[in-house]
């Protein structure tokens, strides 16, 4: 079971104010019981004990309610192995906590999407509306777009993390981050 410690520091939002690091530890793993995507945030013991519940684990100890605060990020059901919830920040930002996380998916999944279509070349000494009404003429071949290669598809998957806040005088937000 990974675990990670966070202080991370950023710079910017939506209106430029200063973000503050808050020091928060985060575990996370690939087969949550829960298969809904979720957001929940817990601050007494049954809350702490129930994030963990749904990651079929139990909960290490430590959590101080009145103390600490806890954020469980759920992705849901994903179709096969490699994807993970990658925590990017813990900041306090004006009035309130933020987190922000990533979904990172297997490499082959992010290459595609990174990928777009070339576009059709066409003859530049044909004229546009070649042939029998307007189709284009029988000797220009279009040659098919090369198929993606297909993954061998694993058991299907339900990513989560659970992040622990030592701080419990704000609310929190999670925002996940779409693209880099």
């Amino acid at each position: 079971m990974p675990i990670g410690l966070i202080a991370l520091g950023m710079v910017g939002g939506t209106e430029g104010a200063l973000a503050q690091a808050v020091e928060a530890r985060h575990w996370q793993g690939a087969t949550a019981i829960t298969r809904q995507p979720e957001h929940i945030v817990a601050t007494t013991i049954a809350e702490w004990r129930g994030l963990w519940s749904r990651t079929g684990m139990a909960p290490p100890e430590g959590f101080e309610p009145g103390r600490m605060n806890a954020v469980g990020i759920f992705l849901g059901r994903r179709s096969g192995e490699g994807f993970m919830v990658n925590i990017l920040s813990t900041t306090r930002r004006r009035d309130r906590i933020v987190v922000v996380f990533e979904e990172r998916m297997p490499p082959d999944i992010m290459l595609a999407q990174r990928v777009s279509p070339a576009p059709a070349s066409r003859s530049l000494n044909a004229p546009a509306f070649a042939g029998a009404q307007g189709f284009a003429p029988n000797a220009v071949a279009t040659v098919p777009p090369p198929s993606a290669p297909v993954r061998p598809q694993g058991p299907p998957t339900s990513p989560w993390a659970i992040v622990l806040i030592n701080r419990t005088d704000l609310p929190i937000s999670v925002e996940q981050r779409l693209f880099r």
